[in-house]
């Protein structure tokens, strides 16, 4: 590592994470060959990566603090889905220069992040290429209690917190110049869910957060034990912002197949109805059913005249 690595992870990221405030976890931080974490008793630890690319997952040129929340996000959002508190991060970046607006930007929005969620950087990796980020996230759950995507059953109930399908017309809108707005807000800075991931611990049975489109996660949690589900589209959780600016019938399309929103889906037996309601007003985070597990093994939408929908290669991929 170069004197000019040294001096950017030093100025910018190093006194970012306010390790004092974390010494019962972080035994050594950045600035080691290695973070080394000390795990709690009777907890397991979740880890999850991803990168995050210009021109993919953020568009070109985005400002410094769009790109660190969306990343951010991303990689809560997968400690949400599991139930798990956040606990620490590893954070790569590549940048093909060292912009110091940028640099200030990025690092002033992750430490606000850092702060918010209390979880601290303990190290990374810096590198000269085109602006990409991966994150190494990790987060604690009492032992046995992390919610898997597997455990639906038949007739159990699919639900959804927050609104759906506000990122996909958000990011419509920003690729149209527009820089503000409730719905642009919804894509630039999305928010983990991680108070409803850890209150839904015993009460869900299976959990996945929307990153690639409703349609496509609620097929991942039926997968493993062959499951169908049925979907009413008309009880889909939309934002009155979204349906005044792209109207019900896109609005509906982009609840059903877009991703982004970083909302959590998840299905629960129909007795623990009153208690997902008792969780939803605690947290004042709206909880949703919009549909039922089937043994069926497939995923069918119905439409506001109860028709099922006709949809193809549903929900984002890669390749």
């Amino acid at each position: 590592m170069t004197a000019r690595e040294f001096s950017i992870i030093e100025r910018y990221f190093k006194s970012i994470s306010n390790l004092s405030q974390h010494e019962n976890t972080v035994v050594i931080g950045p600035g080691d060959d290695c973070a080394v974490l000390r795990v709690p008793d009777h907890m397991e630890l979740c880890v999850s990566t991803d990168t995050l690319i210009e021109g993919v997952h953020f568009l070109p040129n985005s400002p410094a603090k769009v790109v660190a929340s969306r990343t951010m996000a991303a990689n809560l959002s997968d400690l949400a889905a599991m139930g798990a508190t956040p606990y620490a991060f590893l954070l790569a970046m590549t940048f093909p220069e060292a912009r110091e607006d940028w640099l200030e930007g990025f690092s002033t929005t992750l430490a606000e992040i850092i702060q918010q969620y209390q979880v601290p950087l303990v190290g990374g990796n810096l590198s000269k290429g085109p602006l990409s980020l991966t994150v190494t996230i990790m987060g604690t759950v009492p032992a046995g209690s992390a919610i898997k995507r597997s455990g639906a059953s038949v007739g159990d109930d699919i639900y959804v917190t927050g609104t759906l399908g506000d990122a996909a017309q958000g990011l419509a809108l920003s690729r149209n110049g527009e820089t503000d707005g409730y719905l642009v807000s919804r894509y630039e800075f999305p928010v983990a869910r991680i108070a409803a991931g850890r209150h839904l611990r015993g009460l869900a049975n299976s959990l996945i957060d929307i990153s690639d489109g409703l349609v496509a996660e609620i097929g991942h949690l039926m997968e493993t034990d062959s499951l169908g589900a049925e979907v009413t589209a008309w009880e889909l959780p939309l934002s009155k912002e979204l349906v005044k600016s792209a109207g019900e019938d896109s609005a509906i399309s982009m609840a059903l197949f877009s991703g982004d929103d970083y909302e959590l889906c998840f299905t629960a037996d129909p007795a623990d109805c009153g208690e997902i309601k008792a969780v939803s007003d605690s947290i004042d985070l709206p909880m949703t059913r919009i549909g039922v597990v089937t043994d069926g093994g497939e995923i069918v939408i119905r439409n506001s005249r109860g028709e099922p929908m006709d949809f193809g290669n549903a929900g984002y991929e890669h390749f």
